[in-house]
């Protein structure tokens, strides 16, 4: 048995989990980014949603070859940190790039301008997000202690996501005379990127200068593989960890969960203002509930962790989700929701607000950890550590929130009849009904068919254990072969 490692410092743990900030912003960015280009700017939902899985493909490609580059970066700055130092800035101004379209722009032009500065956007987002992620694995590979680093990274995406959703409803799309309705304010969005940008600047900036001091304990580069060209090494890497059962069962689990989250995102804002009939301070109540439950949850979840199995934890955090977020908008369709405004309104923000979100705080913590011991099973099969490519499953995930959730988000809206610049007091009822029906099985159908992935994973605490012992041992060896003092 493998002897558990010493805590990580508390101001190590914190500097590294401030690099999730951003994402947490981001998160909060593509709910309103496909607002603001359908409703606020008149691009129909399905030129906006295609736009977004236009992004995934590339993202599929570009996220394991950043993954395979970053394993193998030679710098007296290790192999993460110089994507973290050089990437921020670029991507901080790209990002500002795809909420100031020029003026006067018509349907096309506004929609290749989302394409092009989104796309460029996803290159240096991926420059930082996937190295960040490996890095997380690379700080400890203790069971327990990688759940511990995880969940202070959750708490931080969390803050990111509920500090910008706050400002961008109380603040940048505040109602005015003009616009009773903030969230139709074309003027708000690009004040809320600007926000954005610096806020990645100091946050990414901070996480690499506060992580520095770990570089020289950090695994070393892993020799390139023959001759083989990056595009080549990047479709070897990957055949190689999808070989893995333990690997496709995380990647199909996250993948599937983001898509539904994405749709829960990208529809968050329809929903609020078609469906439920709630403004901008409306939706800052739901929100207060929905992080409510993710802050409670990610204490319990992650003390769960260290008494039972995760893949089990996974389980149950996700079906408590799937129960808690759907079935309410399959009831209120078909009328068994309360039908006083307020009451209604109650249990909106307690349902798919705070329980559900107390339940996927769980796998919200659980999934990056999971990947971090599938790094280790991969070291004992292969002999090398190769976090950048297994994590670029996380951080596709991430984007396949944002871009096949996206895609659904804008077919529907566009399936189901609401037009561009309609309001919630003309809206159709049968519109705002099969909006809400749409919800509520899109959401099933992917939660569902994580909770079959995730089924074919296999890393328990012993066997996690053994492999370590394993790996521990076979260091030790090579380390009595060279012999003491040899470099």
């Amino acid at each position: 048995m493998s002897a558990p490692t010493d805590p990580l410092p508390r101001s190590l743990t914190l500097w590294y989990a401030l690099g999730a900030l951003p994402g947490g912003i981001a998160a909060t960015a593509s709910i309103f980014l496909v607002f603001f280009y359908n409703q606020v700017l008149g691009v129909p939902g399905t030129l906006v949603g295609g736009v977004f899985l236009a992004i995934a493909f590339f993202d599929a490609v570009s996220d394991p070859v950043v993954g395979v580059l970053s394993d193998r970066t030679r710098s007296r700055l290790g192999r993460r940190h110089p994507y973290l130092v050089w990437a921020t800035l670029p991507a901080a101004i790209c990002g500002l790039a795809v909420w100031l379209p020029p003026s006067g722009l018509s349907t096309p032009g506004l929609t290749g301008w989302l394409l092009g500065a989104l796309l460029v956007a996803r290159v240096f987002d991926t420059l930082l997000a996937v190295p960040y992620v490996a890095l997380g694995a690379e700080l400890t590979k203790d069971y327990v202690e990688r759940t511990r680093l995880t969940t202070l990274r959750a708490v931080a995406w969390t803050a990111g996501r509920s500090g910008s959703g706050a400002l961008i409803l109380l603040v940048f799309l505040r109602a005015t005379p003009e616009y009773p309705n903030g969230q139709m304010n074309p003027a708000g969005y690009p004040q809320f990127a600007w926000m954005a940008a610096l806020a990645t600047l100091v946050a990414m900036w901070g996480c690499a200068w506060g992580t520095r001091r770990s570089i020289p304990e950090l695994s070393r580069p892993i020799p390139p593989q023959g001759d083989r060209g990056p595009l080549v090494s990047v479709f070897h890497e990957m055949r190689d960890v999808l070989a893995l059962r333990d690997f496709r069962a995380v990647f199909g689990a996250t993948v599937s969960q983001q898509i539904a989250w994405g749709i829960a995102d990208a529809l968050g804002l329809y929903m609020a203002t078609f469906f439920w009939d709630v403004g901008p301070m409306g939706l800052f109540v739901w929100g207060i509930g929905m992080f409510t439950g993710l802050f409670v949850g990610y204490p319990i979840w992650h003390r769960l962790a260290a008494r039972f199995d995760k893949r089990s934890l996974y389980i149950a955090g996700t079906a408590i989700y799937l129960v808690f977020f759907s079935a309410p908008y399959l009831f209120k369709v078909a009328g068994l929701f309360p039908s006083d405004p307020e009451l209604s309104f109650a249990l909106y923000v307690l349902t798919t607000g705070f329980v559900a979100h107390l339940g996927t705080a769980g796998p919200g913590i659980l999934q990056p950890s999971m990947l971090g011991d599938v790094t280790d099973v991969d070291e004992l099969a292969c002999g090398r550590r190769r976090e950048g490519v297994i994590f670029a499953a996380e951080t596709f995930g991430w984007k396949a929130l944002r871009g096949f959730g996206a895609l659904a988000a804008g077919l529907i809206v566009d399936i189901v009849g609401l037009a561009p610049g309609v309001t919630p007091e003309t809206v159709d009822p049968s519109v705002s009904a099969k909006l809400g029906l749409a919800q509520g099985l899109s959401m099933a159908l992917f939660i569902a068919a994580a909770l079959w992935f995730i089924r074919g994973f296999g890393i328990d605490r012993a066997r996690h254990e053994r492999v370590r012992a394993e790996l521990d041992a076979r260091t030790h060896s090579h380390s009595a072969r060279r012999g003491p003092g040899t470099p």
